[in-house]
């Protein structure tokens, strides 16, 4: 007699798997992928009836970026849909700085959620941009074909965080971008760093200042609410910082005016998108960096018709910077509608009684009054007040100043850098005892001889190398000197010292250079788990205005691991 059979030890229940879109995406890819939107819109309406659906591009409204920045959260979903992303190494944004890996993704589900409400978004490149597809339940009176209230809440959102001037500077470069960076070294610059004559510093920060509160007299006037400054003269005398401090002054005002850098423009579609930006942003500053090489003979009739053509330009101030105001069209530079007012920065030479070198180095001495390069050395003397091994007298200011005689500001710095390097190194030679011992240096202004004082023989040196450079052939600093003009320029320049003319001369300063790094792995996204460090580089590019361009996967990344 056979047994009974046993009963089973549990019982299978079949459980529906959730809806996954993976495999329509991958049908798309392996077969025909002609019009990929709409299959996959018809997928995500098959799959989530009861949801609404809104499609965005990344470019537009960029949902990762926003969660990126705090402002809401976005978890990949890695167990209920597959993913498409290749792995990569991103290099640290400085040199010495660690890498992380990043993922760059063209299929990804997240669960999103912002402001207490949750979304399903599916994220797919499609070409070469990124398509969002957000999916959120029905409100009363909406369909799966209609508007969602709180997504178009998401979206605005969004809108108005990417298009918030605060903190960051507009950068053109072929197309905007929002440079935090920059706006951070700005805030930097202080008309204190600027080695200027008092009256036109006074002047500069007026004519600035003014213009932005004069609207109303532009108007009883019945004048266009727009002026335009030309900063111009030798490589390395102070336009950019100047501008940089302008820029300062302007951020930190009540009513803050944003400023937009223009860096190149090498196209009338790029001059269109400079003064479509900048009427969009006035009350606004546009900085056109260099610009003989911005309006062209291939752009000029373009960029006159913007300047002062039909359009409304109220509101915009345009300050253009130039070492070659020679080569500039007269349309630019003899046509106050255009420019108004130019800015010589000259080589530093002697200007009238300054209040500001009275108080910084000696009251009683007319010298001192008179001449910029003392100025130049007294702030440096200032800022190695507290350097106890350098001895820098007052004197050493007016000896420094008549060995430099046609020094740019560029050329100075250069030689206060140089010498102090060279110190250090002496002083750390000495002190590990691997080279001979150095002279005596005195640490009081009474000796009348000069050499017994190491910064002055140093300077001595270093001066005589930078004026071997400059009166070469091929100088190795400032490489843009070799525009033609140039040389004619610095000989006048040096004449005009030599002969220590006494008329005034407009505010000098030194150049900085200003461009952004190359930003390797640009197509990855890196999560915060894996690298702090670059949490605070990546809302950098986060705030980029960034239209699709052949060749580069930086929509639409990952933020998560």
């Amino acid at each position: 007699m056979s047994a009974s059979p046993s009963p089973e030890p549990f019982t299978v229940i079949d459980s529906p798997s959730p809806p996954s879109v993976f495999p329509v995406y991958t049908s798309l890819f392996t077969a025909k992928a002609f019009g990929i939107d709409s299959q996959l819109t018809s997928g995500l309406h098959a799959l989530y009836p009861e949801l609404v659906l809104t499609k965005t591009f990344a470019n537009n409204c960029d949902l990762l970026d926003f969660a990126f920045a705090g402002h809401a959260t976005a978890e990949l979903d890695i167990t209920t849909d597959s993913i498409a992303r290749f792995r990569g190494f991103v290099p640290g944004y400085l040199r010495g700085q660690k890498g992380s890996l990043g993922d760059a993704i063209s299929f990804a589900k997240y669960h999103y959620n912002w402001a207490g409400e949750d979304f399903i978004v599916y994220i797919v490149q499609e070409g070469y941009t990124f398509v969002q597809y957000i999916l959120k339940e029905a409100g009363p009176g909406e369909t799966q074909i209609s508007h969602s209230k709180i997504t178009d809440a998401l979206i605005s959102a969004i809108g108005e965080w990417q298009a918030s001037d605060d903190k960051v500077v507009y950068v053109f470069d072929r197309y905007w971008t929002k440079s935090r960076a920059l706006w951070n070294e700005v805030q930097k610059a202080s008309w204190d760093d600027v080695i200027l004559d008092a009256r036109m510093k006074k002047t500069l920060t007026e004519v600035v200042g003014k213009f932005f509160d004069s609207k109303n007299v532009y108007e009883e006037l019945g004048v266009p609410w727009k002026r335009g400054l030309i900063f111009y003269g030798p490589a390395g005398n102070g336009k950019t910082i100047s501008i940089k401090a302008i820029m300062n002054t302007l951020s930190v005002r009540k009513n803050r005016i944003p400023t937009l850098y223009v860096k190149s423009a090498p196209s009338s579609y790029s001059i269109r998108e400079v003064w479509v930006m900048a009427r969009r942003m006035a009350p606004c500053l546009l900085i056109l960096e260099d610009i003989d090489t911005i309006v062209t003979e291939r752009t000029r009739s373009y960029a006159f018709n913007e300047i002062d053509g039909l359009e409304n330009n109220d509101g915009i101030l345009m300050i253009a910077s130039t070492n070659h105001l020679e080569i500039l069209d007269p349309g630019l530079t003899k046509r106050p509608s255009r420019f108004d007012r130019k800015y010589l920065f000259p080589l530093p030479s002697k200007v009238t009684p300054n209040p500001f070198i009275v108080s910084s180095v000696n009251p009683t001495n007319q010298a001192f009054q008179k001449n910029e390069r003392i100025l130049y050395c007294a702030y440096w003397r200032q800022k190695l007040r507290n350097k106890p091994t350098i001895a820098f007298p007052k004197k050493l200011c007016l000896a420094i100043a008549g060995i430099t005689q046609g020094f740019s500001f560029a050329y100075l710095k250069e030689a206060f850098i140089s010498t102090l390097l060279v110190m250090a190194g002496n002083h750390q030679s000495e002190d590990d005892g691997s080279g001979a011992p150095g002279e005596t240096d005195v640490d009081h202004d009474d000796s009348d001889d000069l050499d017994d004082y190491e910064l002055w023989r140093e300077m001595k040196n270093q001066v005589k190398l930078l004026r071997d450079d400059m009166e070469s052939k091929t100088p190795s600093f400032e490489p843009r000197t070799l525009h033609r003009g140039h040389d004619q320029e610095r000989r006048e320049g040096e004449r005009e010292l030599s002969s220590e003319m006494s008329e005034p001369t407009p505010q000098i300063g030194r150049v900085t250079g200003d461009g952004r790094p190359p930003i390797f792995g640009e197509g990855f996204r890196v999560g915060k788990s894996e690298s702090e460090k670059d949490a605070a580089v990546l809302p950098q590019l986060s705030l980029a205005y960034r239209p699709a361009r052949p060749g580069r996967m930086s929509f639409g990344a990952a933020v998560g691991p």
